[in-house]
């Protein structure tokens, strides 16, 4: 089961008031609900490819308003043989269709049904479990977002959600709009705010060790990095003194750097902060990095007899 499917099987048990029901039935009927006349008979389609989403929206139906429905099915073949689950209202359609303002101020209607906090949260909800989806947080980005054709109803939600501090930003999608979240955190704030308690809780333990996994990773290519860059710059240097000790005559090599030069010989693995450790134990002085550095700069210089670039360490 993907996680947004686990996601609205939670969502669909949250138990609701009486405001509540009627912030989520508005947000079913906003977003997947469409009204058409057959026979003179005048319907509401409810349509959703989750069966326990049509049994959420059944409940509030015979709750609210006690009205005759019937339930049909559609195989959708381009959706891998999933069904479309359609709850069709045939009676006080009229009286549904007016409460809400469904032609004539819907927008203004939703906005008396949500004043609430706990009404804000129940519409968030619906909306959700209506045109909403989340990647799993193992995937390679964090990614929620609900769709509507309609650009007013994609705004209206998006204030919701930023009622609760949110941040979330629209796009155009195909044949309509999206609001989403991109911000791990903002995700797992807004699986709260719509009541998914345990998938909160599930999505934050991968987020943590996910989180943990990618930092330990990144550590550990830098250390990969910087080992492999002492180690270019040592064999260089090495190379460097073998030259040397065979073409340039000792004596116009200065003690100071007859000292570098064995002390790399004696430390061909280590790094710069290393070789000030060890130039210290082995000579009774310190020298700093960049003193160092300095020395075995000056190593190739004996060579080429100009001015280079100081070594990676």
């Amino acid at each position: 089961m993907s996680f947004a499917r686990t996601v609205k099987e939670e969502l669909v048990t949250v138990p609701v008031e009486l405001d509540e029901q009627l912030a989520e039935f508005s947000a079913f009927l906003n977003l997947n609900t469409e009204f058409h006349i057959e026979s003179k008979h005048k319907m509401l389609d409810f349509k959703t490819n989750n069966p326990t989403v049509a049994r959420r929206f059944l409940q509030l139906v015979r709750t609210l308003y006690q009205a005759e429905t019937s339930l049909i099915t559609q195989k959708q073949i381009k959706l891998k043989q999933r069904q479309t689950v359609i709850i069709r209202i045939q009676s006080k359609v009229e009286d549904i269709v007016n409460e809400h303002g469904m032609f004539d101020s819907p927008i203004e209607n939703q906005e008396l049904i949500t004043q609430s906090s706990e009404s804000k949260r129940a519409y968030l909800r619906a909306a959700f479990l209506s045109s909403g989806s989340v990647n799993h947080p193992k995937t390679a980005e964090y990614h929620l977002e609900m769709f509507s054709k309609n650009s007013d109803q994609i705004v209206f939600i998006q204030q919701l959600m930023n009622s609760f501090d949110l941040n979330a930003k629209i796009t155009t999608r195909r044949q309509g709009f999206i609001v989403y979240l991109k911000d791990a955190e903002h995700i797992s704030d807004f699986l709260q705010v719509v009541g998914a308690q345990n998938s909160v809780f599930q999505f934050e333990d991968i987020r943590i060790k996910r989180d943990f996994n990618n930092s330990i990773n990144r550590v550990m290519n830098c250390e990969i990095a910087n080992e492999k860059k002492v180690f270019v710059a040592a064999t260089e240097q090495l190379k460097y003194i073998e030259t040397i000790e065979k073409f340039v005559p000792e004596h116009h090599i200065d003690e100071k750097m007859k000292m570098v030069m064995n002390l790399r010989k004696d430390n061909p693995e280590s790094s710069l902060l290393d070789l000030t450790i060890a130039y210290e134990l082995a000579y009774g002085e310190s020298i700093s990095k960049s003193g160092l550095n300095h020395r075995l700069v000056k190593i190739k210089q004996l060579i080429f007899g100009a001015s280079t670039p100081t070594f990676a360490h």
